[in-house]
């Protein structure tokens, strides 16, 4: 169901129901007043008749005066029906001055407010004595007087209610409607709107309600467009990156069933096997960043144990460094300081790690030296290659950029999965040229610190180490 027939069936419901609490609430209010002045009436009438009657001689007490008929006055809309007044003098007879209070008992044993049947009609009865003179006054008042008076203004005000209910809940739907109009109209916007456009909504002409959910709306967008045009872009460095070596493998196949050439045969067959290595490593590489776009997919449960982290890593290289000969040394703090303490995923970080020693070895000299530092505030990773162009190396880690001259198979994504396997983990690669010393060469070094950005992390102690 829509918001806006949801508003609508509670207006129906509430409107209906508070005019019936009000009504509810009219009666007994009225019911209590009505009383109350009817009450004091009585106990007023009843007072002032006692007063009179014992002012009468006995002997002057007929059972009935005589009234003038017809009377002189005008009883305007009065109901002499209603009220009745009976007076006992000792045991005489009453004196009354209406048929129904000769039915009116006269019961020593009651004072104050009764109510009871007389003549088969409910009255409300107040009852006065005087002991002294034996005079005792009832004064009643038939009830359905107080109802008859209690629904006439009830009645007073449903008549109007009536007629104004079906009115109020008109304007209350109208007035639904037009608030939910801001609704509907960023509705249609948001229909109306390509995948691809970044615009922000507008934020201030919407309610304030709304405005919490446009800027949300607004920051959603923001976040599409960026992914849409990474994930365009990529899909294009992807589909360039493997047509070439589409293109070459297709190329040394065509040699390969041509020739009758052994050697080049040979030649041929060996630049297929290597072509498809290269597609093999760019393929995995996509995956991993395929991967990596979720962060949530990354599990921040416990504290990283750099050391099987390093094993992994190191493990993954030896094969390349056996090709090059290239040897690899780990240093570890000896002191009990943590490695660089980090809550995250062990085997994306083994990746980071294995992406950047496999880089150190394959684009150093052959038959040098790879050195991985652990240290409490960072890890280094040294080689003693050339280093990075000073025109190339604020761009490093862009999706497949490669420098030129590099002899060694590669897809420029190493560096790329590296910086944002960091990045999700709250840390920064920097890379630099480091100087000669302590019989180590002069080369590049990468830098892996603590970023100013963390992600969920709890303390790490020394009791977290394996």
């Amino acid at each position: 169901m829509t918001l806006k027939g949801r508003l609508i069936i509670a207006v129906l419901v509430a409107a209906p129901l508070a005019w019936l609490l009000t009504i509810a609430g009219t009666y007994w209010r009225a019911s209590h007043e009505i009383n109350e002045l009817y009450d004091s009436d009585m106990l007023r009438l009843a007072e002032q008749t006692l007063a009179v009657a014992a002012l009468i001689p006995r002997s002057a007490a007929p059972s009935r005066p005589a009234l003038p008929s017809p009377l002189p006055a005008d009883p305007g809309d009065a109901r002499l029906g209603d009220l009745a007044v009976a007076i006992w003098r000792g045991s005489d007879v009453p004196l009354v001055l209406d048929d129904q209070a000769l039915q009116f008992p006269r019961d020593d044993a009651r004072e104050g407010f009764f109510n009871s049947a007389v003549g088969g009609t409910q009255w409300r009865l107040y009852y006065l004595s005087e002991p002294s003179s034996q005079t005792r006054v009832a004064v009643g008042q038939r009830l359905g007087e107080r109802s008859d008076l209690v629904v006439a203004y009830i009645a007073s005000q449903i008549v109007p209610w009536l007629f104004g209910l079906p009115v109020l809940i008109m304007l209350l739907i109208l007035a639904v409607q037009q608030a939910l109009k801001p609704v509907h109209d960023l509705s249609a916007q948001l229909e109306r709107r390509s995948p691809d456009d970044p615009k922000p909504l507008p934020v201030e002409d919407s309610p304030g309600e709304l405005k919490v959910l446009v800027e949300a709306m607004n920051g959603l967008l923001a976040r599409v467009a960026t992914l849409v045009e990474q994930e365009r872009r990529f899909t294009a460095d992807a589909a360039h990156e493997l047509r070439t070596p589409l293109a070459a493998l297709r190329a040394q196949w065509d040699v390969a069933q041509r020739t009758r050439d052994p050697g080049e045969r040979q030649h041929a067959q060996s630049s297929v096997t290597r072509g498809i290595e290269r597609l093999d490593r760019l393929v995995s590489q996509l995956l991993i960043m395929a991967r990596l776009d979720d962060i949530n997919r990354v599990s921040f449960g416990s504290a990283v144990d750099w050391r099987s982290v390093a094993d992994q890593a190191v493990g993954d290289c030896l094969w390349i460094a056996d090709r090059r000969d290239v040897e690899i040394s780990v240093e570890w703090p000896e002191s009990d300081d943590v490695p660089l303490p980090v809550v995250g995923d062990a085997d994306a970080l083994a990746v980071m790690l294995k992406n950047i020693l496999d880089n150190a070895i394959r684009y150093g000299p052959k038959h040098s030296h790879v050195r991985l530092t652990f240290s409490a505030t960072g890890i280094f990773v040294d080689d003693e290659g050339p280093g990075i162009a000073p025109a190339v190396l604020p761009r490093v880690g862009d999706r497949f950029l490669r420098a030129s001259g590099n002899e060694e198979p590669g897809s420029g994504l190493g560096v790329s999965i590296a910086r944002r396997i960091a990045h999700i983990h709250g840390l920064v690669l920097q890379f630099g040229m480091r100087e000669a010393n302590n019989g180590f060469g002069q080369g590049l070094r990468v830098t892996i610190r603590r970023g100013s950005e963390l992600p969920p992390t709890r303390t790490v102690t020394h009791g977290d180490r394996h």
